[in-house]
């Protein structure tokens, strides 16, 4: 490097750079020290600076690549001057250095290796750079597709000569260093040293002093003017000396018909120039427009060999100089390309905004401009929502069970159909193909489409709930809203729910199941009102309080053509004066496992039903008040089995049935009153009951 003292005036003016400039650094975080590389292989010069300050009055002149040993914000000033013109680039870069990976690591050794140094060298003695699987890399200029790492490695012919820039990322951190490839068999080029030149493959000028020539048998000739020559066909030129005597030496050069280049077509396999014409001619690489070339000087070849890494691409012009026995004949240019970048993924867009969807998902596919889209459709898997979704990620789970689909030409959105009786889960996978047959990864998309299943928790945010798990409802009034909006929902409930004042009607099914602790809190005014529809409910807390003890309480469950099921519920109402905490007419009431509890100062009821069907088995019942009763029946069905009831009042019953058929077996009756009152029964019946079966039955306190 050399220190600049001086200062040069030149016209400030941008000029057009002949390929990219500045190979590294770049703009971005990085987690490794960064390399300055720069290409000045239009004969520029560049001078350089770290601090910020002018690269003329406090820089450095670049003559290779250096190593900025700095860390933190980076600014550097690149000058380039060309002639009467300048260029000023100014490159901004932040350097944290982090490494997660312990010594000795197949990570910690690679990055060693090569993002410490900065250059890496490529050629024949290091053939090849060994990325680990673990981590992602991308490489070449304004590459946004990352790969999963592997062996990088180049055809041995390759002959063209490059910095390669490469970045690897652990999916947090990036690491950016440079690849220099140095091109195979370069070697110095044997020119001719004859007394005549050609220019430009048609043009022959006669250079040679004190010499007389003559051109396929023409008359000699000591004139120095340019000749025009047919390149189609064969010319032959001969030279001797001006004194012309008999026996004079007489030298002759054939010069052949103008050759072809000809280059191979498969842009996916290292890219081949070849010379159709005489072997007497020769041909060097003289410039190149892909960014990052450099000339390395000489080599003479019949046939050149271009190459890249997989994951990057080679596009630009390239321009040979041809030669004959080392005579400069003319240049011939051609494009270049060798297209081993795959193509991004494509990219999903959906009609379900997440991953849980309530009915058809149309899947839309989007790829980079001239790639076509490949994509597969698994089987689709039935399930039912279990609790053991809860503790696993759904997708999980079910991805062990899926059948995936044969890849085909993605045409018009794909269409993800729900069903009506069950869940299920898909998995749509795609992949992008460019023009020169590169395949990008893969893509995913998963959804489940459940038409029934939420979930409500009262922790979550209201304001991005959608009833998934990851979103699940905050409050039941949300749920309440998909229940009367559809034929059945089915909510997993987590948490403590204050219930909405007055009635709550539910006009469809529904079912709620608690993960962990749940509970719903209704105020003294509020009841929940079903009518034709369902409910069910495990492990669930319904609990009604009063703060009045004179409040006049209405009943708390109110069922028309309605039917409840609670399984391991507990159902609790403290009431006001009176309660009746169901109220069944033409309905269908089932505990299992549950306690139902009522309190009240002047009249409590837990059931009472009018043409119903009314099952309770191994569950608890409780009524205290003035005077109270446990169920209240009238026409339809009764049946009570391994279940213990208790009043506790001054006048009460268990049950008190009328005009039904009655089942009452292993049950336990329990009375507590201020006073004995004589004849009243745990189980009063008319003669209108038809008693199927009563056996095993105990009563305390009668």
């Amino acid at each position: 490097m050399k220190k600049l003292f001086s200062c040069v005036l030149f016209l400030f003016y941008f000029f057009p750079v002949f390929c990219q400039r500045v190979i590294s650094p770049v703009e971005g975080s990085f987690s490794n020290r960064q390399c300055l590389v720069l290409n000045v292989e239009d004969g520029a010069e560049c001078f350089y600076s770290f601090s910020g300050s002018d690269p003329l009055t406090s820089g450095f002149a670049y003559d290779g690549p250096v190593l900025i040993d700095a860390a933190g914000n980076i600014e550097v000033k690149i000058l380039v001057v060309k002639e009467n013109s300048r260029q000023e680039i100014q490159v901004n870069y932040t350097v944290t250095e982090d490494s997660p990976f312990q010594p000795g690591s197949l990570e910690h050794d690679f990055l060693s290796s090569v993002a410490d140094r900065g250059v890496v060298l490529y050629n024949a003695e290091n053939p090849q750079i060994n990325i680990p699987a673990s981590l992602k890399y991308s490489i070449g200029f304004n590459n946004q597709v990352f790969l999963p790492g592997k062996v990088l490695s180049l055809s041995e012919e390759n002959q063209l000569s490059r910095y390669v820039p490469c970045t690897v990322t652990d999916g947090n951190r990036l690491w950016r260093f440079v690849i220099f490839v140095s091109g195979s068999g370069v070697g110095l080029l044997s020119k001719s040293s004859l007394p005549f030149q050609i220019s430009e493959w048609n043009s022959l000028s006669f250079t040679g002093e004190k010499l007389i020539w003559s051109l396929d048998e023409s008359e000699w000739s000591a004139s120095r003017a340019p000749v025009v020559l047919d390149r189609s066909v064969e010319h032959t030129l001969r030279w001797q000396s001006v004194a012309y005597e008999k026996g004079n030496p007489v030298f002759s050069f054939v010069l052949p018909p103008e050759p072809a280049l000809t280059v191979s077509e498969k842009v996916q396999e290292p890219l081949e120039f070849f010379i159709d014409g005489d072997v007497r001619y020769t041909m060097e690489l003289v410039s190149c427009t892909e960014s990052g070339w450099i000339s390395e000087g000489g080599g003479a070849f019949s046939k050149i060999v271009f190459d890249t890494f997989s994951g990057d691409c080679i596009s630009g012009e390239a321009v040979f100089a041809f030669y004959c026995d080392g005579l400069y004949q003319g240049t011939k240019s051609v494009s270049c390309l060798v297209d081993k970048r795959p193509p991004l993924p494509p990219v999903f867009s959906s009609s379900s905004k997440a991953s849980y969807a309530r009915g058809d998902v149309t899947c839309n596919l989007t790829a980079e401009s001239g790639a076509e889209i490949f994509y597969a459709v698994s089987t689709p898997v039935k399930f039912n929502v279990s609790d053991s979704f809860t503790q696993n990620d759904e997708n999980a789970v079910l991805e062990k069970e899926i059948e995936e689909g044969e890849f085909e030409l993605y045409t018009e959105p794909v269409l993800l159909k729900s069903d009506s009786k069950s869940a299920l889960f898909y998995k749509v996978r795609a992949y992008a193909k460019d023009s020169a047959g590169n395949e990008s990864e893969i893509s995913e998309f998963k959804v489940i489409i459940d038409e029934f299943n939420y979930y409500l928790d009262s922790s979550a945010d209201e304001l991005t709930a959608d009833g998934s798990r990851k979103h699940p409802f905050a409050s039941f009034s949300q749920a309440l809203e998909i229940i009367n909006s559809g034929r059945f929902s089915h909510f997993f409930v987590t948490g403590e729910f204050s219930m909405p004042e007055g009635e709550i009607v539910i006009s469809s099914n529904c079912s709620f199941t608690a993960l962990g602790e749940a509970k719903f809190l209704f105020p003294e005014s509020s009841r929940l009102v079903l009518r034709s529809s369902s409910l069910e409910a495990k492990n669930i807390v319904f609990d009604r309080h009063s703060t009045s003890s004179s409040a006049d309480n209405f009943t708390f469950f109110n069922l028309e053509y309605a039917a409840v099921n609670f399984n391991n519920c507990e159902i609790v109402d403290f009431a006001g004066e009176n309660s009746t905490v169901f109220y069944a007419a033409n309905s269908v009431v089932n505990f299992v496992n549950s306690g139902l509890t009522v309190q009240s100062s002047s009249y409590a009821c837990c059931v009472s039903a009018v043409n119903s069907k009314v099952t309770v088995s191994s569950s608890r019942i409780a009524a205290v008040s003035q005077t109270c009763v446990n169920f209240s029946l009238s026409g339809g069905s009764f049946e009570l089995k391994d279940s213990s009831c208790r009043v506790t009042a001054h006048l009460g019953r268990i049950a008190e049935i009328s005009s039904s058929t009655i089942k009452m077996s292993g049950n336990t009756f329990y009375g507590e009153f201020d006073k004995k009152i004589r004849g009243v029964e745990p189980v009063w019946k008319d003669n209108q009951c038809l008693i199927i079966e009563e056996s095993g039955n105990s009563s305390k306190g009668f």
